[in-house]
């Protein structure tokens, strides 16, 4: 009786051949370089993290460059409200009193140089010439006397005969220092004098004949300060 025999290298009836599978890759190491790098680049991020904690006042710094300068008022002062006042003016010193305005002029005035010449009063709206006694007069200007201080009260002042008009404040320091009751009239003397009523004024000899008229530039002022 013969047998049936299955084809040589064939499978098994009813059973799948299944392939052997090879393992997979093991995963890509990085470069032997890398790990050099690494070890130098952590060293060197941990000396410079020490260094910026141990920074002295470094946030400190940061903090004063943010906060605004206070302001200062040296030159204002605030009120009750809050609000800026303007610093008190500072007391009027000779030279603040250049720019002081005058009463009135400078004006000429005409005097009679004959004997003891004219009374002349500075003290009302403009310079008042009397051709004889007048109690009022804050000065007299003739041949006779020159320039002459009612009841010898030193009231006047010599300048030098050359150099700027004075202001109020220096005619009034030169009376104080140095006021007396005469002085010679010459063309071209100065002289500052106080009135009678405390005004200031500033006198120029324009012309002293012996006789006929002479003539005096004169401006006045109110009491310094005022």
């Amino acid at each position: 009786m013969s047998s049936v025999n299955p084809p040589p290298g064939g499978p098994p009836h009813g059973q799948w051949y299944t392939t052997p599978q090879a393992p997979p890759p093991p995963p890509p190491q990085p470069p032997r370089w890398a790990w050099w790098v690494v070890g130098i680049v952590i060293p060197v991020v941990g000396l410079l993290v020490t260094l910026l904690v141990s920074r002295p006042n470094s946030s400190d710094d940061r903090a004063d460059e943010n906060v605004a300068p206070t302001p200062t008022r040296s030159s204002a002062s605030a009120d009750a409200t809050g609000q800026e006042q303007p610093a008190p003016a500072p007391p009027k010193t000779p030279e603040a009193q250049t720019a002081q305005k005058a009463l009135y002029g400078p004006e000429t005035v005409d005097a009679d140089m004959t004997d003891t010449g004219s009374y002349i009063d500075l003290d009302g709206s403009g310079p008042i010439v009397m051709g004889n006694s007048n109690k009022s007069a804050d000065i007299i200007f003739g041949t006779s006397l020159g320039l002459f201080v009612p009841d010898s009260a030193s009231n006047l002042a010599p300048l030098p005969d050359s150099g700027a008009a004075p202001t109020a404040g220096e005619c009034a320091d030169a009376v104080q220092e140095a006021g007396s009751y005469t002085a010679d009239a010459k063309p071209g003397g100065r002289f500052c004098l106080m009135t009678g009523k405390g005004r200031v004024a500033y006198l120029k000899v324009v012309t002293a004949p012996t006789t006929g008229t002479g003539k005096l530039n004169i401006t006045v002022w109110d009491t310094p300060g005022a």
